[in-house]
Parts: structure tokens; sequence; C-alpha cells
């Protein structure tokens, strides 16, 4: 067998993020028809929400005081894209932890939130100074995310408001938690792939580890919630031009060691 054969059949081998989301694809549609009950119970909560609490109407006829609170936590004023994001996470993620608290109870189930500590400690360890640069730029990444989904509703002037904040909690307790759950998880074989894709692509070579999921996702959390002063001091761009800074800062960083490794 020739080399381009050869070649040929390890690049049919090798799994990609596409191949591997697909197959997750197939299996979902194959259980579509199990879980059909549900899924219709789900669309009428989430229609029903939005049919009540998105208009004005609901506002003059429903309390202040438990109308605020529901459009806060149910992402109800949010554009479509977060709030996509929100009733995928509440439906998934959601569905099991609640099922995984009736069973184990509130502190067993909060056990991954736990060990994340120990475990972003090991990861910066084991990156060292390339640590710092990688989490600035997920910081950044995180900023510019959080103020983009808390803007942008019913109102064109509505830009980074607290009441459209609540998604940039749930996803960086989301991730917390999914990064808590070990090196095992989903979320770590999705980076894994993404990365081995682009590399692959661009016929770099992959340096990629966990321990950089964990640091840059570490920074994405951060920048997330670090969105909050801003909504409080009114700042409606202030996590754009944060994040920019922060994304900046991290290039920066990259350039000057590379540089500090060019003799002289």
């Amino acid at each position: 067998m020739g080399k381009s054969s050869q070649t040929s059949l390890t690049s049919e081998k090798r799994e990609t993020l596409l191949s591997w989301m697909k197959s997750i694809g197939v299996a979902g549609v194959k259980d579509v028809k199990k879980s059909m009950r549900i899924l219709l119970i789900q669309l009428a909560i989430f229609a029903s929400i939005q049919l009540i609490f998105w208009w004005n109407v609901s506002a003059n006829i429903i309390p202040a005081a438990i109308h605020g609170p529901i459009v806060f936590l149910t992402a109800t004023y949010n554009d479509v894209i977060p709030k996509t994001l929100y009733w995928v996470i509440l439906f998934t993620f959601g569905r099991r932890l609640f099922n995984k608290i009736k069973t184990v109870g509130f502190a067993k189930a909060m056990a991954p939130v736990r060990n994340l500590i120990p475990e972003l400690k090991s990861a910066y360890a084991g990156l060292g100074a390339k640590a710092v640069s990688l989490a600035w730029f997920g910081v950044g990444v995180g900023l510019i995310i959080a103020n983009n989904f808390a803007s942008y509703s019913r109102f064109s002037g509505a830009r980074n408001k607290f009441d459209k904040y609540f998604i940039a909690i749930l996803i960086s307790f989301t991730i917390s938690y999914l990064l808590g759950e070990g090196r095992k998880h989903w979320i770590f074989k999705f980076t894994r792939l993404l990365v081995s894709d682009v590399t692959h692509a661009f016929h770099i070579k992959n340096h990629h580890t966990d321990n950089h999921t964990y640091v840059a996702l570490s920074g994405f959390i951060i920048g997330l919630l670090a969105d909050a002063p801003l909504i409080l001091m009114k700042s409606m761009y202030g996590g754009y031009y944060l994040g920019l800074g922060c994304i900046a800062l991290a290039v920066i960083l990259v350039f000057s060691k590379v540089n500090a490794k060019v003799p002289g």
C-alpha cells in the first residue's frame, strides 16, 4: 500500500468534532420519539412564559415584585441566542442536576463545584506562566459575551441590563459544575477535538492539554461574572471595552514570551 493510501486511511480514521457531533445527533434523533412527551411539555412551558411575560400588558397586570424576578430568572427579555441557550441548559443540565439532588441530596450533588478549585490549581501549576495569557483571553471573551447577552431585547437602547444578566450567571455555574465533574466529561473532548481540527487544518503542532481547557474556561467564567459590576455602574459597553482590553493584554503577553525566547 502506497504512502498516499496510508495517509488517506489515517485521515479517515481520525475523529473530528463534526463526526463526533454527528454521532451524538444521530443518537439524539433516535431518542426523540421516546422523549416526545417531555419535549412537548418543555415547549409548552417555554411558550407560556414568553406569552405571559414578554408583553407590556403583563407588567401592568402582574405585580412588579413577581413580574421582575420571573423575567430575570427565565431570560424572557433576552435575545434569541442567549434565550435558546438558557432553555437548553435548563432542560438538560438543570433537569439532570435536579434529579441528582433528589437522589443523593444537595451536599453530594454539589461535590463537583467543590472539586473545581483543586483541579484549577493543578491546571495553573501545570501550565506555569502560559496560564496567565490564556486566562486573560478567557476573561476577555467572557466579558464580551456577557455584555452582548445582557443586551438587545425589545428596546433598542437596552444595553447591558440586569434583567437579561441571569443567563451569564447560569452559564458560569454550568461550566463550573461540568469542569468539576472531571476530565472525562464531554466538555474536554469537545475542546480537544476543536483544537485538533484547527491545528490539523492549518498544519500547526497541537500542544493542547486538558489544563488549557481548565484555565481558559476558568477565565471565561470570571469574565461572565465580571460584567455584573459594569451593569450596576450602568456601563452599556463596558464589557466590550474591557473584554477587548483583556484579549489585547493576552496577545501582548504571548508575543512578549515569544520574543523573550528569541536570542538577541
